[in-house]
């Protein structure tokens, strides 16, 4: 419902800082349900002060271009990138990898489920929206969780109706499924799909259209990590499923929980991979769309922007959307590779 773009923040003695400026798309701005949409994005995540939340510094209105954010600029990938590459390889990345970004992603929903006013009153802040393309892993190592447009607080705008549904299907509890109440232990579930998924390499409840989805998530049995990945240890496995019970009151009690058991478990692959060795494994992994990024960043604050091409692997990328599109490795290996022009759909 918006479109982000580059911009920097200036100051004196060659102050310069890079931001995202996160606007609304004029076709919307008429729309009541959307601006409230927006501001319940602005009104929440400008609350929230953590490393693995993406921090929102401004909400600003103008007569010609409407309702933006000013947002912390994310140099890194979306986990959606990850999942491709996982998808085509589940063992592109290693297993302390993963379980480290997901322990930090853990870590930053617990502290906005627990975020209270000043007089101890939680917001009662449930994400709803906990998928691949919400979460970024840095070019430091940090994962980032961002795009709280319908996320559930005492601070929204506006009010889900009850029994309608927002959210990716793919990625949702049972209960935030069937339109009841939700609390923490509903992004916790979608974590661990998150999880899971990166771990395997598969599509853990993708299906071809959203009643099949629907079937998946709320009935279809649920095979086991280590099934799918036989380098995935036991014990993680294990966790894992804690976290895709469909019972909400056998599922961890809170996102803290799930990521502490996911960090211990990891002791048995050699430990929760540290930021500064995310980092560094990230870096030589997606070196070219880093590169181009450095210079597309390069040429905006110089002012040959307009001159320079597009970043190969940051826009029109099959792996951007790969994820999402596939159910299958096949079809991931085929999207992942092709690019427009030659004969496949990007």
């Amino acid at each position: 419902m918006a479109d982000v773009f580059l911009a920097y923040l200036e100051g004196p003695a060659g102050f310069i800082k890079p931001v995202a400026i996160k606007r609304m798309k004029p076709a919307l701005a008429e729309s009541e349900e959307f601006v409230s949409l927006f501001l319940t994005e602005a009104r929440t995540a400008s609350m929230l002060s953590h490393p693995n939340v993406c921090q929102v510094n401004e909400l600003g209105a103008s007569d010609t271009e409407g309702y933006f954010m000013v947002m912390e600029y994310l140099v890194g990938v979306p986990l959606t990138k990850i999942l491709a590459r996982q998808i085509v390889d589940r063992n592109t990345f290693p297993p302390g990898l993963l379980l480290g970004l997901a322990a930090q992603a853990c870590e930053g929903m617990h502290y906005a489920h627990t975020m209270c006013d000043g007089n101890g009153v939680s917001y009662d802040i449930v994400h709803r929206d906990l998928s691949p393309p919400n979460i970024y892993m840095t070019s430091n190592g940090m994962a980032k969780i961002l795009d709280f447009g319908i996320s559930k607080s005492t601070q929204s705008v506006v009010q889900t109706a009850t029994g309608q549904i927002r959210g990716k299907f793919t990625y949702m509890s049972p209960e935030q499924l069937r339109g009841h109440d939700l609390d923490p232990r509903s992004d916790v579930f979608s974590l661990a799909i998150i999880v899971f998924e990166l771990l395997t390499g598969t599509r853990l409840f993708k299906r071809a259209s959203r009643l099949e989805t629907f079937e998946a998530v709320s009935r279809t049995p649920i095979p086991r990590v280590d099934e799918l990945n036989k380098n995935v240890p036991k014990q993680v496995a294990d966790v894992v499923e804690v976290g895709l019970a469909r019972d909400r009151t056998h599922r961890f009690a809170t996102a803290r929980a799930f990521g502490t058991a996911l960090a211990e478990t990891a002791q048995v692959c050699g430990g929760a991979w540290t930021a500064p060795l995310i980092a560094e494994f990230g870096e030589n992994v997606f070196r070219d769309e880093l590169q181009a990024h450095s210079r597309w960043m390069d040429a905006a604050q110089s002012g040959e922007f307009e001159a320079m091409e597009e970043p190969v692997g940051f826009h029109n990328n099959a792996e951007l959307t790969v994820a999402d599109a596939v159910v299958s490795s096949t079809e991931a290996r085929t999207k992942l590779h092709s690019r427009p022009g030659d004969g496949q759909d990007p």
